[in-house]
């Protein structure tokens, strides 16, 4: 038996033993198998099971390496990335002519009807729905009448769904067509690091938060992107932080800086499992009355405080030696300088028993992660670059970059999975 001949059947087996695991835990806890149908569920396999996530993580690992295989490799660079680019051209038409919210969430609607109610023309209509439909978006169960999937279904019912598809075609597409432009412009540039220096400005013309601040339309796409993305069934949420860090340790009244904490979703979960600790929230002044609402509301007003800050500044008085500074996802969109500059401030204000928490990706060393793990975040690293001329970071480059602003700061803990997702707890103090 030749080694490809093994390899195959070791995945087909792999596939096998992980689907059982699967299907007996949904049969036994009476829990809907996945479906294409539209009344498919979203999420079909539990995560909060610890061994069911794992029965899941195997079964794509080994799904997409056996499907790599059986395709060989010239064909998958022949056809495959071929076929997905159109495909998300496809998706692009669909979504902009409403085409998912046209089509009955339940029954079906001739391509004649739904090219009236759309203004796209039938012929045009029928050929970017069918490429969709191979993809197991639509379904055309009868000649020229189409019908939704459990896919799709999610596109007509979500506007968060719906702006992922938005966000990919029209920002990150048109970016990653500028990749190599940027790299050859600016990589011997004296200013290769600066934030200004992106594949997205010379798609854009604009920086990305500049762009942003002239397209207000697009910015309320963007954070429906941002909330869709952190709503998988593998995105950390501000519950999940409340549990993984180790606040409890912290004495009674001890104050938390969470910096450029948006309106507070982080230490409000938090203040609420934790009422012993206060809590100041750092961010521009216009999210003042947003964050206000959230904390009423949470009945954690008293505990924590919005204070308009930008984290470029020294930190005002009232946050010196706090117990810890967070920051979750700040310094990913920011080129090392940068990050430096975010830093310096608050290293200056920590006392020797202060935490730098940083909630971020840690990238794994190559190959001790599946790689359709590895493939999430290798994928966001150059999302960074070419929309911020910034990284995600391995242990090792979290390490030099607080060295690089003190060389006291280094990393006392990282917290990652199983208790995060795809995101993890980075804790840093001075070290004497």
């Amino acid at each position: 038996m030749s080694s490809s001949t093994s390899l195959l059947l070791k995945l087909a087996e792999e596939i096998s033993r992980n689907t059982s695991v699967i299907v007996e835990h949904l049969n036994r806890n009476d829990l809907p198998q996945p479906s294409f149908d539209a009344d498919g569920p979203s999420h079909p396999i539990p995560e909060a099971n610890e061994e069911l996530s794992a029965a899941r993580h195997a079964l794509i690992e080994a799904s997409k390496a056996l499907h790599t295989l059986a395709v060989g490799p010239s064909e998958t660079t022949r056809l495959f990335y071929f076929k997905d680019i159109y495909f998300v051209g496809a998706m692009q038409v669909l979504c902009h002519f409403n085409v998912p919210q046209q089509v009955p969430v339940h029954g079906e609607i001739s391509m004649g009807e739904l090219s009236t109610k759309t203004g796209l023309d039938k012929g045009l209509l029928a050929r970017f729905l069918r490429m969709a439909a191979v993809n197991y978006y639509f379904t055309e169960p009868r000649p020229e009448f189409i019908a939704h999937t459990a896919w799709s279904k999610t596109l007509a019912t979500d506007p968060k769904m719906r702006a992922c598809v938005w966000f990919r075609h029209s920002e990150m597409m048109p970016s990653v067509a500028k990749l190599v432009e940027a790299v050859e412009t600016y990589t011997s540039s004296p200013e290769a690091a600066e934030p200004r220096n992106t594949a997205f400005r010379l798609a854009f013309g604009d920086t990305f938060f500049d762009y942003k601040e002239k397209h207000q339309d697009h910015m309320v796409k963007f954070g429906q992107f941002v909330d869709a993305f952190a709503s998988g069934i593998e995105a950390d949420t501000a519950e999940s932080f409340a549990r993984a860090y180790t606040w409890e340790t912290l004495p009674a009244g001890s104050l938390v800086v969470d910096v450029g904490g948006g309106i507070g979703h982080i230490s409000t979960a938090v203040a609420q499992k934790h009422p012993l600790l206060r809590f100041q929230v750092q961010d521009f002044g216009d999210l003042a009355e947003e964050s206000s609402l959230l904390r009423q509301s949470a009945g954690v007003s008293d505990r924590v405080q919005f204070c308009p800050h930008n984290f470029f500044d020294p930190q005002p008085e009232t946050s010196r030696e706090a117990a810890v500074y967070f920051l979750r996802n700040i310094m990913h969109n920011w080129p090392d300088m940068d990050c430096r500059r975010i830093l310096k401030p608050i290293v200056e204000v920590m006392s020797p028993d202060s935490r730098l928490v940083v909630c971020d990706i840690v990238l794994p060393e190559p190959n001790t992660t599946p790689k359709t793990q590895e493939a999430q975040v290798r994928a966001l690293d150059i999302v960074m670059l070419s929309m911020f001329n910034a990284k995600e970071r391995s242990y090792e480059d979290w390490q030099d970059l607080f060295t690089s602003v003190d060389s006291r700061l280094r990393i006392t803990a990282v917290i990652g999975r199983p208790k995060l997702g795809t995101e993890s707890l980075i804790e840093a103090r001075l070290m004497q």
